[in-house]
């Protein structure tokens, strides 16, 4: 193939090839581009242009930005200086051996709230579970619930309808209204709270519900809720934690979704009144109201609307290093700089990257920021290459989970275990299919949990996915070919927000070719052969550079 002739070149590619088509699979950071005579004087630029004397000093601004541009290089050189204080020291080496307890007192407040939202998540989607024995005949539907009882096909639909309509809202509307919500009016926190205030008013309103088209409105405000909060909190917590946290941090939205699952299935043994029980979801919701301002917003969110000393003193409070606030708040910068350049809508003020971190005028960042509407940017999803490839990662990790059929479990648990497959009465009583559902969703909880705490390496979660797939049927072996093929995966080297623009960048068909060509032989010899052989990488770091205009050193 083409691409495998060019991997072995070094020649330095520009940023539109590796953001756009990133043929050569490079992950690099993007400071490497600013020759390091000339760095100072860009950051010192910087300092001076947002106001940052207020709040950090442009010598540690400076030594910051060493650090994120080559780590290696900065610390044998601060060493050999003698400057690196005992303090910067320790921070340092924490950080590789980082944990989430071992965090800042910024964070776990913020993971509190992110957790208490999660749980709220699940809570709010399994509600239901146990009023569903109850709420159709109080509202007047007849959906042959008891032995003998009338069947009535139209309040069977309705019946449907009122319990999936959340779903929809949460797909529909919800989720399409956190970047309105975050970008434009209120934050990070803001769109939270808003979100958290729909499903605290839909769960008190449902249980004044009085016939079933209420009901269906109230859920269908619920679902608006869900969907908003599904989509601020994973960004939320990327945004603030540590690169080498990311992943397991983010882990804890799907495991608080499921102890809220699990929680809900507590409620209807112990509290006999559907309408409680349908109103339950309340409690996280007035928790989340409660937590969501006592944490801070989101450094990246902060900087996107340019408001750099607020960012920093963020930054600071949630590393609790100067040196590491500093690092953060200049690789984020850069990041930004290249993004809104390669993006620009106005030819008048489009830069040529070529081999140079752009550094972009006040009045024409905004200008571009401004230009950048909803629309445009829902559109962006599909016309930019590499968020097209994460719109379909993200597209099909969500069809597999369906193919699952966990959520059939999830949100119709007493209905299904009632009636069974064929329609009919099964004999189970209402409260056995409670316990039924309530031991489901401990499992499902248990099971994510030993997921979430464990520190899977890359064979052990392959060897959890052959598993699961020989427990399963047809459809969940399709899910696994589709996620194995379309979806990248996060080698441990890639760790920062920024490498995972690169990673996006590998076009589709060069990622399915190396799954196919180099990993599905790797897995045979593996797993199967117990032959112990390495397996080729498909990224590629670069470590260092020679200057703006020279060659390029990869690994």
């Amino acid at each position: 193939m083409e691409h495998r002739r060019r991997r072995s070149s070094t020649v330095e590619l520009p940023f539109q090839q590796l953001l756009k088509n990133n043929d050569l699979a490079i992950i690099e950071n993007p400071l490497r581009r600013i020759p390091e005579d000339r760095l100072s004087a860009y950051i010192e630029s910087f300092h001076e242009e947002f106001n940052l004397a207020d709040v950090v000093d442009l010598a540690t601004l400076i030594r910051g930005a060493r650090l994120a541009r080559d780590e290696e290089a900065f610390m044998s050189e601060e060493v050999a200086a003698k400057s690196l204080t005992t303090i910067e020291t320790s921070a340092l080496e924490r950080e590789k051996r980082a944990s989430i307890w071992t965090e800042s007192r910024e964070l776990k407040i913020i993971l509190l709230t992110c957790c208490v939202a999660s749980v709220a998540q699940g809570w709010a989607q399994g509600a239901i579970v146990g009023a569903n024995q109850a709420w159709p005949e109080f509202l007047g539907l007849k959906i042959g619930q008891e032995e003998g009882q009338i069947f009535r096909r139209g309040d069977v639909w309705k019946f449907s309808a009122t319990n999936a309509i959340a779903y929809f809202a949460a797909s529909s509307v919800g989720a399409f209204l956190c970047d309105p919500l975050t970008e434009i009016l209120v934050g990070r926190r803001g769109a939270l709270f808003v979100a958290a205030s729909f499903t605290f008013t839909a769960s008190i309103g449902e249980a004044f519900a009085h016939n079933w088209q209420t009901l269906f409105a109230w859920r269908f405000l619920l679902g608006v809720g869900m969907g908003a909060k599904s989509s601020v909190v994973p960004v939320y917590e990327s945004e603030v934690s540590p690169a080498r946290l990311r992943g397991q941090i983010l882990t804890s939205w799907q495991t608080g979704t499921a102890l809220g699952i699990a929680i809900s299935g507590v409620i209807p043994l112990i509290v006999p009144d559907w309408r409680f029980q349908i109103a339950s979801s309340f409690i996280p919701a007035l928790a989340l109201l409660l937590l969501v301002f006592v944490g801070s917003e989101s450094p990246r969110w902060l900087i996107k609307k340019q408001r750099y000393c607020k960012a920093y003193s963020v930054l600071l409070r949630l590393r609790e290093n100067p040196l590491l606030a500093a690092r953060e708040l200049v690789f984020i910068w850069a990041q930004l700089q290249v993004e809104t350049t390669l993006f620009m809508r106005t030819s008048k003020d489009v830069i040529d990257l070529e081999n140079r971190i752009p550094h972009l005028e006040q009045q024409i960042y905004l200008r571009q920021i401004g230009l950048l509407g909803y629309a445009r940017r829902i559109t962006q999803l599909f016309t930019i290459p590499r968020a097209r490839r994460a719109t379909l990662a993200s597209f099909l990790v969500m069809v597999a989970q369906q193919m699952t059929a966990v959520n059939v479990f999830a949100f119709l648990a007493s209905t299904l275990f009632d009636y069974g497959g064929n329609g009919q009465h099964q004999g189970i009583p209402n409260r056995g299919s409670l316990r039924l559902y309530l031991g489901f969703g401990i499992a499902n909880f248990v099971f994510l949990l030993q997921v979430a705490l464990a520190r899977l390496s890359l064979e052990k979660s392959k060897a959890y996915l052959v598993i699961k797939t020989r427990a399963k049927k047809g459809l969940d072996v399709l899910a696994l070919c589709l996620v194995w093929l379309f979806v990248p995966g996060t080698e441990r080297q890639i760790a920062t927000m920024e490498e995972m623009n690169y990673v996006f960048g590998v076009s589709t068909p060069q990622h399915v070719e190396y799954q196919v060509k180099e990993v599905g032989p790797w897995c045979i010899d593996h797993y199967i052969r117990r032959r112990r052989r390495d397996l080729k990488p498909l990224y590629r770091w670069v470590r260092g550079r020679e200057g703006a205009d020279g060659d390029a050193t990869a690994d």
